[in-house]
Protein backbone atom coordinates (compact mmCIF):
# COMPACT_ATOMS: atom_id res chain seq x y z
CA UNK A 1 0.00 0.00 0.00
CA UNK A 2 1.74 3.58 -1.14
CA UNK A 3 1.84 6.04 1.54
CA UNK A 4 -0.90 7.95 0.10
CA UNK A 5 -3.44 5.08 0.07
CA UNK A 6 -2.70 4.11 4.10
CA UNK A 7 -3.13 7.89 4.58
CA UNK A 8 -6.66 8.00 3.12
CA UNK A 9 -7.77 4.57 5.05
CA UNK A 10 -6.45 6.09 8.26
CA UNK A 11 -8.70 8.86 7.57
CA UNK A 12 -11.41 6.92 6.73
CA UNK A 13 -11.18 4.80 10.29
CA UNK A 14 -10.82 8.04 12.02
CA UNK A 15 -13.91 9.24 10.19
CA UNK A 16 -15.68 6.57 11.56
CA UNK A 17 -15.02 6.41 14.44
CA UNK A 18 -15.91 10.47 14.45
CA UNK A 19 -19.07 9.38 13.22
CA UNK A 20 -19.84 6.68 15.39
CA UNK A 21 -19.18 8.64 18.65
CA UNK A 22 -21.54 11.42 17.06
CA UNK A 23 -23.86 9.05 16.61
CA UNK A 24 -23.57 7.54 20.45
CA UNK A 25 -23.12 10.97 21.54
CA UNK A 26 -26.24 12.08 20.16
CA UNK A 27 -28.02 8.44 21.21
CA UNK A 28 -26.97 9.80 25.11
CA UNK A 29 -30.01 12.01 25.02
CA UNK A 30 -32.42 9.82 24.53
CA UNK A 31 -32.84 8.91 27.82
CA UNK A 32 -32.88 12.75 28.56
CA UNK A 33 -36.57 14.21 29.55
CA UNK A 34 -37.20 17.55 28.29
CA UNK A 35 -37.56 18.52 31.79
CA UNK A 36 -34.11 17.98 32.42
CA UNK A 37 -32.81 20.07 29.51
CA UNK A 38 -31.94 23.09 31.61
CA UNK A 39 -30.48 21.54 34.58
CA UNK A 40 -27.40 22.69 35.53
CA UNK A 41 -26.40 21.27 38.97
CA UNK A 42 -24.07 23.27 41.66
CA UNK A 43 -20.56 23.00 40.34
CA UNK A 44 -20.80 22.54 36.40
CA UNK A 45 -20.89 25.50 34.04
CA UNK A 46 -23.10 23.65 31.40
CA UNK A 47 -26.96 22.88 31.57
CA UNK A 48 -27.62 19.24 30.50
CA UNK A 49 -28.68 20.64 27.22
CA UNK A 50 -26.33 23.47 26.99
CA UNK A 51 -23.73 20.45 26.91
CA UNK A 52 -25.02 19.77 22.97
CA UNK A 53 -24.67 23.25 22.26
CA UNK A 54 -21.13 23.52 23.43
CA UNK A 55 -20.48 20.39 21.70
CA UNK A 56 -21.39 22.23 18.19
CA UNK A 57 -19.53 25.32 19.31
CA UNK A 58 -15.95 23.25 19.76
CA UNK A 59 -16.89 21.92 15.97
CA UNK A 60 -17.22 25.33 14.68
CA UNK A 61 -14.45 26.40 16.24
CA UNK A 62 -12.24 23.53 14.65
CA UNK A 63 -14.22 23.87 11.70
CA UNK A 64 -12.60 27.32 11.79
CA UNK A 65 -9.07 26.25 12.79
CA UNK A 66 -9.31 24.27 9.47
CA UNK A 67 -10.26 26.54 7.42
CA UNK A 68 -7.71 28.93 8.72
CA UNK A 69 -4.86 26.26 8.26
CA UNK A 70 -5.91 25.37 4.75
CA UNK A 71 -6.35 29.24 3.41
CA UNK A 72 -2.92 29.54 4.61
CA UNK A 73 -1.64 26.82 2.93
CA UNK A 74 -0.73 25.13 6.43
CA UNK A 75 1.81 28.13 7.38
CA UNK A 76 1.05 30.06 10.68
CA UNK A 77 -2.13 31.13 11.66
CA UNK A 78 -4.23 32.36 14.86
CA UNK A 79 -6.80 31.24 15.05
CA UNK A 80 -9.51 33.43 17.27
CA UNK A 81 -13.22 32.51 17.22
CA UNK A 82 -15.87 35.72 15.74
CA UNK A 83 -17.85 37.00 18.32
CA UNK A 84 -21.35 37.17 16.45
CA UNK A 85 -24.77 36.93 17.33
CA UNK A 86 -24.53 33.23 16.88
CA UNK A 87 -21.91 32.46 19.25
CA UNK A 88 -23.56 34.68 21.73
CA UNK A 89 -26.52 32.62 20.95
CA UNK A 90 -24.15 29.51 21.40
CA UNK A 91 -23.51 30.76 24.70
CA UNK A 92 -26.44 31.69 26.36
CA UNK A 93 -27.68 28.39 25.24
CA UNK A 94 -24.87 26.54 27.25
CA UNK A 95 -25.46 28.41 30.51
CA UNK A 96 -29.61 28.27 30.14
CA UNK A 97 -30.42 25.06 28.31
CA UNK A 98 -33.07 25.26 25.87
CA UNK A 99 -36.89 23.72 26.02
CA UNK A 100 -38.09 20.84 24.67
CA UNK A 101 -39.58 22.10 21.17
CA UNK A 102 -35.61 23.48 20.83
CA UNK A 103 -34.10 19.87 21.09
CA UNK A 104 -34.62 18.82 17.66
CA UNK A 105 -33.14 21.94 15.63
CA UNK A 106 -30.58 21.87 18.39
CA UNK A 107 -29.57 18.06 17.56
CA UNK A 108 -29.88 19.31 13.89
CA UNK A 109 -27.09 22.02 14.29
CA UNK A 110 -24.77 19.63 15.88
CA UNK A 111 -25.25 16.95 13.12
CA UNK A 112 -24.71 20.07 10.01
CA UNK A 113 -21.22 21.31 11.89
CA UNK A 114 -20.75 17.33 12.54
CA UNK A 115 -21.23 17.01 8.05
CA UNK A 116 -19.88 20.26 7.25
CA UNK A 117 -15.89 19.75 9.15
CA UNK A 118 -16.70 15.74 7.83
CA UNK A 119 -16.79 16.84 3.92
CA UNK A 120 -14.20 19.42 4.35
CA UNK A 121 -11.55 16.73 5.67
CA UNK A 122 -12.71 14.34 3.13
CA UNK A 123 -11.89 16.81 0.08
CA UNK A 124 -8.51 17.15 1.64
CA UNK A 125 -6.15 15.21 -0.64
CA UNK A 126 -4.09 12.76 1.37
CA UNK A 127 -0.74 14.77 1.98
CA UNK A 128 -3.07 17.97 3.29
CA UNK A 129 -4.56 15.34 5.52
CA UNK A 130 -1.49 14.61 7.36
CA UNK A 131 0.09 18.50 6.64
CA UNK A 132 1.20 19.80 10.26
CA UNK A 133 0.05 23.65 10.62
CA UNK A 134 1.60 25.57 13.51
CA UNK A 135 -1.94 27.24 14.90
CA UNK A 136 -1.33 29.46 17.79
CA UNK A 137 -5.09 29.05 19.14
CA UNK A 138 -6.81 31.64 20.70
CA UNK A 139 -5.53 35.63 20.77
CA UNK A 140 -2.72 35.51 23.50
CA UNK A 141 -1.04 32.18 22.32
CA UNK A 142 2.44 32.82 22.49
CA UNK A 143 3.61 29.34 21.05
CA UNK A 144 2.05 27.88 17.94
CA UNK A 145 0.51 24.22 18.60
CA UNK A 146 1.21 21.81 15.08
CA UNK A 147 -1.96 20.68 14.05
CA UNK A 148 -3.10 18.74 10.97
CA UNK A 149 -6.89 17.57 10.24
CA UNK A 150 -6.36 14.05 11.68
CA UNK A 151 -5.52 15.92 15.40
CA UNK A 152 -8.67 17.99 15.37
CA UNK A 153 -10.91 14.75 14.51
CA UNK A 154 -9.28 12.55 17.17
CA UNK A 155 -10.05 15.80 19.73
CA UNK A 156 -13.66 16.27 18.25
CA UNK A 157 -14.43 12.05 19.09
CA UNK A 158 -12.46 12.40 22.16
CA UNK A 159 -14.70 15.77 22.99
CA UNK A 160 -18.00 13.54 22.10
CA UNK A 161 -16.22 10.46 24.29
CA UNK A 162 -15.85 13.14 27.05
CA UNK A 163 -19.32 14.41 26.94
CA UNK A 164 -21.61 10.78 26.70
CA UNK A 165 -19.81 10.05 30.12
CA UNK A 166 -21.23 13.84 31.34
CA UNK A 167 -24.61 13.85 30.07
CA UNK A 168 -25.11 10.34 31.95
CA UNK A 169 -23.58 11.59 35.46
CA UNK A 170 -25.63 14.81 34.84
CA UNK A 171 -28.90 12.48 34.15
CA UNK A 172 -28.08 10.73 37.21
CA UNK A 173 -27.74 13.88 39.25
CA UNK A 174 -31.17 15.52 37.83
CA UNK A 175 -33.03 12.01 38.63
CA UNK A 176 -31.78 12.39 41.74
CA UNK A 177 -33.06 15.72 42.61
CA UNK A 178 -36.52 15.30 41.02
Amino acid sequence: MSEAAGQVADRDTVLGNFNRLRDEYQKSYDAVPDDALRYVPQGEDYTLGGLVVHVTDVILHYTHALDEMTGAGFQQVRVVDPEDDAKRDRDRMIGEGFGGSERAGVFQDMRGAHQVIEGKVRALSAEEYSRKAPVLYGGDAQDPYPTDAGDILGWLADHYQEHIDQVAGLLAKWKESH
